[in-house]
């Protein structure tokens, strides 16, 4: 079993044991809980903390109390972004708020966030708690920011690729960037050491997030659970929107303006939108994207003292964002 395997077996069993300690009652309220996170998940977050200790000191198991809380913490946002979206499914099941209802799903987000703040009290009394907790609450504060400006785009049509990328960083790229930092600060190492991991992460949350768009248009349902062009109909100005305005001709510009006026759009909308995509190569200037930030993303890793096998671990969850939709 290599290493990835192992990390990410060990933290499933981790996080089995959180679940299974969990109360019986109230049964709707923890039931949900087990119900977002025994649903299927690609786990980077955990794992990118475990590797953040392991660049620094083999033992990363002692960054599990952190992994979880980092896991916690995240499906906690999730909870709370489908009901805000109105998005029926999550990772091809029905959404916390849909099979529990909205008023539970906000108080299981609600449970989670302290849950996330608990498990990082498990971390063994060499760690510097304290700095620990100063980078996870300021980030869980950015990434409720990124959450605004997400909402307020909705309702604006002159967003551009600089300001989208800004608010993908606060929403999504710095929880991974976070990641990546705190299984380093928990190896004792000081900040300034650990900050190439947290951009080194900060630059794959960007990627991630563009490919995450990407996948929302182009990738194949019955695999990624996703309903296709759900944030088309969502009216979410995504990167591949956003593309598609700056290089559109003007008919098609105003068409794509007036669809994310509609008070509800339809499939075929929808599917003219995709065509849109395709006849401008969104597809393809939005993966460009990605690749150069991944690009970035190694070269801070290159140039920084990290071992070299280390940094090839770093490497290879870089590499597998992409492979997962090429």
């Amino acid at each position: 079993m290599d290493l990835l395997k192992s990390m990410r077996s060990d933290f499933e069993n981790y996080l089995q044991s959180y679940l299974d300690d969990l109360p019986e009652r109230p049964a709707k309220l923890y039931d949900a809980i087990k119900h977002i996170l025994s649903s299927p998940g690609k786990r980077l977050r955990p794992l990118a903390a475990l590797l953040g200790y392991y660049v620094f000191d083999n033992d990363y198991k002692r960054a599990l109390p952190a992994a979880l809380a980092i896991e916690i913490f995240h499906n906690f946002t999730l909870v709370h972004d489908d009901i805000m979206d109105r998005a029926e499914m999550r990772r091809g099941q029905a959404s916390v708020h849909v099979k529990y209802g909205t008023d539970t799903a906000i108080m299981v987000g609600d449970v989670m966030m302290i849950h996330s703040i608990r498990a990082l009290l498990l971390l063994d009394e060499e760690v510097n708690l304290d700095l620990v907790l100063d980078h996870f609450t300021s980030t869980s504060s950015g990434i409720c920011e990124g959450q605004i400006f997400d909402m307020e785009f909705e309702k604006r049509k002159d967003v551009n690729s600089k300001e989208y990328l800004e608010m993908v960083g606060l929403k999504t790229a710095v929880l991974l960037g976070l990641s990546f930092q705190s299984g380093a600060l928990i190896a004792g190492v000081e900040e300034d050491q650990a900050e190439p991991l947290f951009e080194f992460g900060y630059a794959i949350g960007l990627a991630f997030q563009i490919i995450d768009d990407w996948i929302d248009a182009f990738g194949d349902s019955s695999q990624t659970g996703k309903v296709r062009g759900g944030d088309i109909k969502q009216k979410k100005k995504t990167l591949l929107w956003i593309i598609a305005m700056e290089n559109a001709e003007e008919e098609d510009k105003a068409y794509l303006e007036n669809v994310m006026r509609e008070e509800a759009i339809t499939d075929r909308q929808i599917e003219r939108v995709l065509q849109l995509y395709h006849l401008y190569d969104v597809s393809g200037i939005a993966l460009q994207y990605a690749d150069d930030i991944l690009a970035g993303a190694k070269e801070k890793i290159t140039n920084s003292d990290i071992a070299k096998d280390k940094a090839e671990l770093l490497f290879k969850i870089a590499d597998d964002l992409v492979k997962r939709m090429k």
